[in-house]
């Protein structure tokens, strides 16, 4: 008898790991999302391989145009890392400092935010206000407008605290990064990220929205919590003015990519082809308050971690879009996730697939292999907001349910730990002095409090 090849065996084995694992996260995919409803596109890579990528839902209502991988999505303040390396770019140029105040290149702006520094804009830490709350500007931000017009009327706030005193959110500052890209630069903000940045990069579908609300093929939506399955355009809700002209959010939010696009982006941003080594390690450190008390935002990124990985990333919102752009340095894993619904983050979905890619959970395991574990967990548990918990057996099948609530069906893990079926959060069985306890262990929150066996 011939022996098979054993490259040929290892190969047929990684592939059925491969196929395994693209299973593993279609079936997350599809856990919280409907093949006729707005729905999700993600992608997945590591050490500049692509892990995976996949679609679902429906990108038009009306003509049934199903979402592919490779759609255009707006991507709302993931804009920000774009304006963020945008202005280090010019800082190596010599164009502008970061100490640079705002009054320099708008003079004619609030006296109060002339002496803010580009920096402290930067990392939220200015005291400037948001805008998108403004009656002022809400009356207004549905017609289209030049980007002057839009700082003169979004400006005219008070500062919320002085500045280096706390971290504030805040889209008017990245509008105002916006007017300085362009004074430095010589160019509109499109042009020079157009010039410095998407076509160098290859990034042939991201550009700037200057106006207007929609792309072509795929369409945004909303809908309510009282009538959680009818989509609606943002601009139809009756629950909150929701037609904002992509001008009014310009330098904060008015990006337009793919999921490829942005995996080229991270893996350029990465290499230093974007702005220097110095630069990009100075974008991704925590900002420092005057009182020494460091922010977990650096320069147009988020900076947390996630079960004891960093990562560096940001969200996205604008009316009818989703987005969560993250990366991992420390495992060198590019996510990305996109909605063409307002009320849905994709970041929870995201969030399992790359805790399934990293191992952050651990690994279920059959009925059989944990049947001490099943025995152990059945019982009542006190949560500490009073309420009850009870883990029973079913058919077979344990399940958990808390009252008044749907039954939810556990899946066994190793390492004494259960979890619901579609998340890769989990609960660990504890014993401490002659009691047992289940401790809930969140991917993005960590170990909440522990639940007692009564």
């Amino acid at each position: 008898m011939r022996t098979p090849n054993k490259w040929v065996l290892l190969l047929g084995l990684f592939v059925f790991n491969l196929q395994a694992r693209s299973s593993n996260f279609d079936t997350l995919l599809k856990c919280s999302n409907s093949s006729g409803a707005p729905g999700m596109a993600v992608r997945i890579e590591q050490s500049n391989s692509l892990v995976y990528t996949g679609a679902i839902g429906l990108a038009d209502l009306n003509s049934k145009r199903k979402l592919q991988t490779d759609d255009i999505f707006q991507i709302g303040s993931v804009t920000k890392i774009f304006t963020a390396a945008a202005i280090l770019k010019l800082s190596e140029q010599g164009t502008l400092s970061l100490q640079d105040k705002l009054g320099k290149f708008i003079p004619s702006i609030n006296p109060d935010y002339k002496s803010l520094t580009i920096e402290r804009v930067l990392s939220h830490t200015s005291g400037l206000p948001d805008y998108l709350d403004d009656p002022t500007v809400t009356a207004v931000y549905d017609e289209s407008a030049s980007i002057d017009k839009v700082i003169d009327t979004i400006s005219n706030r008070n500062l919320i605290s002085k500045s280096g005193e706390k971290y504030s959110y805040s889209n008017l500052g990245y509008v105002i990064l916006g007017k300085i890209i362009e004074v430095a630069s010589g160019v509109s903000y499109h042009e020079y990220l157009d010039r410095a940045f998407f076509k160098p990069l290859n990034m042939q579908n991201t550009f700037v929205m200057t106006k207007g609300t929609e792309l072509d093929q795929v369409k945004g939506y909303t809908n309510s919590s009282h009538s959680p399955n009818t989509y609606i355009k943002p601009e139809y809700s009756t629950e909150r003015k929701w037609h904002v002209d992509r001008s009014w959010i310009a330098a904060a939010g008015a990006v337009a990519s793919t999921l490829e696009d942005m995996a080229l982006w991270q893996t350029a941003l990465k290499s230093g082809k974007v702005i220097s080594k110095d630069n990009y390690l100075l974008m991704h450190k925590q900002a420092i308050l005057d009182n020494r008390d460091k922010v977990k935002y650096g320069y147009g990124v988020d900076i947390y971690p996630v079960s004891g990985l960093v990562s560096y990333g940001h969200q996205g919102m604008v009316p009818g879009f989703f987005a969560w752009h993250v990366y991992f340095p420390t495992a060198d894993l590019t996510a990305t996730a996109f909605t063409n619904i307002d009320t849905k983050h994709p970041g929870p979905v995201l969030l399992n697939m790359i805790a399934l890619q990293l191992g952050l959970s651990p690994k279920p395991v059959k009925h059989e292999e944990a049947l001490g574990l099943a025995n152990s967990l059945i019982g009542h548990y006190q949560a500490t907001n009073d309420k009850v918990l009870n883990i029973f057996s079913e058919k077979g099948t344990l399940y958990a349910q808390y009252s008044g609530e749907e039954k939810q069906k556990i899946v066994l893990r190793g390492g004494n730990a259960f979890s619901y079926e579609c998340t890769e959060n989990y609960f660990q069985l504890r014993e401490s002095n002659n009691s047992k306890y289940i401790v809930p262990v969140y991917l993005y929150q960590g170990e909440q409090a522990p639940m007692k066996k009564i």
